[in-house]
C-alpha cells in the first residue's frame, strides 16, 4: 500500500541504568527465567548467521522487571523505530494542544498563504477518513472568498513556507536514496498530498495505442510527456524530469495499469511550489480567479504575529493528535521529518518561536532523551524518519522511551497511534494476524535492518515493554525470515506466556 509504507557502552553506565529503568546485564549466577531460555533460545538460533541483534524486554508498569536482554546497550541502526522517538518527544516537548496552522489572508490586491508546516494538508488517507476530496480545503477556502464577494484576485499569489528552512531534502539522503521515490519525499513549511504526484497508468484502445496517463494533482507546474504504448506484455517506465518546474516521462509498454487508490507516487522537488500550484488550480476551478503571478515571499518571522496589513480569510487547523498514526502507523516519512523540524520550531514555554530546522529538530529530541536520564553515548539522532543510515539507538533506551510514554498523560493517544496486526492503515497489516489487540508497535525497514518495538498484552493481562533491532539481515541464512521472523516469534512468546517470574531491573 502506497505510503502506509555499533558500539558498545561501558564505564560508569551501569550506576544511570538502575537510575533510569534500562536493561541492565543479569548479575552473576543470576537464574534465568523460563520465558528468558525460550526467548534466548530463539535469538541464539544458528538460522540467524551473523545478524546483528539487540534486545531488551521488561514487564510494563511503574516498577518493570527485566524479562530479557541481548546486547541491549549495543547502537544499532533503528530504521523507522526512530519514529517512537521523535514522536515522543513531541507529545512531551509541544503545548498539549499543538496545531498546525495553515492561514489564508488578503494584503492589498495580493492572496497569500501562510504555512506552518502541516504534514497532513491534502493526505489522500486522510481525506479518504474524512470523505472528502483532497483538494477540499481549497474549494473550503475558494468558497470564503466568494463569500466575501471576491472571485477576482488582481494581484499575486504569494505562498510563504519560511516556518522551516529551505533545505527540504535530508543531506544524508541525498547520496544513499532516489529521490524520486514517495519514502524519500522532502518535507517544506507548506505540504501538499505528503509532497507526491501520483502518476496513475492505464491501458490504452488496443495493443499499439497510446497509453492513458493520469497525473494528481494535474497542475501547471508539473507537465506530462506520455511516450507509452499498450502492450501485451512489459512494464512502463516512470522518470521525473527537472527540478522545478518538473516533467513526468512516462514510457514503454504498458501491459496492466494501476488505479487512483494504488497510485505509482513520485516525490517532487519543491513543496512550496507544488502546494501553490495546486492551491491555485484548485481555486480557480472553483470561480476564484488570481490574475498575478506566483511568488514565494516571507511575510511573517518565526515567532511573530501576523502582520496588521493582512486581512484573515480562513485558517486551517490540524491537531497533531489526529495525524500521528500517519507516522506510526503508516510509517510516512514526511510526516516524521516534519515533525521533527515542528519541535525545533517550539523551544518551549516562555520562549519564542524559531524557525524549524533540521539541527535545531535534533538539538530538541536529544534534549527530550536527556530528560530520561539518557546520554549521548546511547543514541545518534541523525533524522526524524528513521530513513538515514547514520541513526543509532540502544533497545535498552528505546524500551525506556515506551516506559515513559506508557505514563505519560497523552498515554491513550501514544497507545492509539502505534500499529497493531491486521489493521488496514498499519504497518503489521500482514503480519501476526492472531496477535490483533495483543501486539502495539512500530516496524522499521531500511536496507540491512529490520526492527520492531512497542508493546505486547500476554497472558493474565500480564503487559510487557520491547525493542528487537537487527541489523546486517542479508547475512540471515537462506529462508531464515530474517528479522521480521524473529521479532515475530518473540512476541508470540510474550503474547502466549503464563508464567510471569522475572528478575527486578531497578
Amino acid at each position: 500500500m502506497r505510503r502506509i509504507s555499533a558500539s558498545p557502552l561501558g564505564g560508569s553506565l551501569a550506576v544511570l541504568l538502575v537510575m533510569t529503568g534500562m536493561c541492565p546485564s543479569p548479575a552473576p549466577g543470576a537464574d534465568k527465567t523460563t520465558l528468558g531460555e525460550e526467548i534466548a533460545a530463539r535469538v541464539n538460533d544458528t538460522q540467524w548467521g551473523k545478524m546483528t541483534i539487540g534486545v531488551c524486554i521488561e514487564t510494563l508498569g511503574a516498577r518493570p522487571k527485566l524479562v530479557f536482554e541481548h546486547n541491549s546497550r549495543e547502537l544499532l541502526k533503528p530504521a523507522s523505530n526512530q519514529k517512537l522517538v521523535t514522536t515522543a518527544a513531541a507529545l512531551c516537548l509541544l503545548p498539549p494542544d499543538f496545531s498546525y496552522r495553515t492561514v489564508l489572508a488578503l494584503r492589498g490586491k495580493d492572496l497569500v498563504v501562510i504555512g506552518s508546516g502541516d504534514p497532513s494538508f491534502g493526505d489522500s488517507r486522510l481525506a479518504e477518513q474524512a470523505r472528502e476530496q483532497m483538494t477540499a480545503d481549497f474549494h473550503q477556502w475558494a468558497a470564503k472568498l466568494k463569500a466575501a464577494g471576491i472571485s477576482r484576485i488582481e494581484g499575486d499569489l504569494l505562498f510563504d513556507d519560511f516556518a522551516f528552512e529551505q533545505q527540504f531534502v535530508h543531506p544524508n539522503w541525498v547520496s544513499r536514496f532516489n529521490l524520486q521515490t514517495w519514502y524519500s519525499a522532502p518535507v517544506g513549511g507548506l505540504n501538499f498530498n505528503d509532497n507526491c504526484v501520483d502518476v496513475i497508468i492505464k491501458r490504452g484502445a488496443g495493443v499499439g495505442k497510446p497509453a492513458q496517463v493520469t497525473l494528481i494533482p494535474n497542475i501547471p507546474w508539473i507537465k506530462l510527456q506520455n511516450k507509452a504504448v499498450t502492450a501485451a506484455k512489459g512494464e512502463p517506465t516512470v522518470k521525473r524530469l527537472g527540478n522545478g518546474p518538473l516533467t513526468i516521462s512516462v514510457s514503454g509498454s504498458v501491459s496492466r495499469g494501476n488505479s487512483e487508490d494504488n497510485p505509482l507516487s513520485i516525490a517532487v522537488t519543491d513543496p512550496g511550489e507544488f502546494f501553490a500550484s495546486t492551491c491555485r488550480t484548485a481555486l480557480a476551478s472553483q470561480g476564484v480567479e488570481i490574475v498575478g503571478t506566483t511568488r514565494r515571499l516571507q511575510i511573517r518571522q518565526p515567532g511573530e504575529e501576523l502582520p496588521a496589513t493582512l486581512k484573515v480569510i480562513a485558517v486551517r487547523e490540524t491537531r497533531l493528535k489526529d495525524i500521528l498514526w500517519r507516522i506510526n502507523k503508516s510509517s510516512i516519512n514526511m510526516f516524521a521529518e516534519a515533525l521533527l523540524k515542528s519541535l525545533g520550531a517550539c523551544q518551549g514555554p516562555g520562549q519564542s518561536p524559531r524557525q524549524g530546522t533540521l539541527e535545531n529538530g535534533q538539538a530538541a529530541v536529544r534534549k527530550f532523551l536527556g530528560t530520561l536520564g539518557l546520554t549521548e553515548d546511547l543514541y545518534v539522532i541523525d533524522d526524524g524518519s528513521g530513513l538515514s543510515h547514520e541513526n543509532r539507538i540502544a533497545a535498552a533506551a528505546l524500551v525506556r522511551v515506551l516506559q515513559h510514554m506508557d505514563r505519560h498523560p497523552a498515554r491513550e493517544t501514544w497507545w492509539d497511534n502505534l500499529a497493531e496486526p491486521g489493521e488496514t492503515e498499519s504497518t503489521l497489516s500482514r503480519r501476526m494476524r492472531t496477535m490483533k489487540g495483543k501486539v502495539f508497535a512500530k516496524t522499521g525497514h531500511i536496507a540491512g535492518v529490520s526492527t520492531l518495538s512497542g508493546y505486547v498484552i500476554g497472558a493474565n493481562q500480564q503487559k510487557y515493554v520491547f525493542s528487537v533491532l537487527c541489523n546486517d539481515t542479508q547475512k540471515t541464512k537462506p529462508n531464515s525470515g530474517g528479522g521480521n521472523t524473529l521479532q515475530d516469534q518473540i512476541c508470540q512468546l510474550l503474547a502466549n506466556w503464563g508464567d510471569t517470574s522475572t528478575r527486578t531491573a531497578h
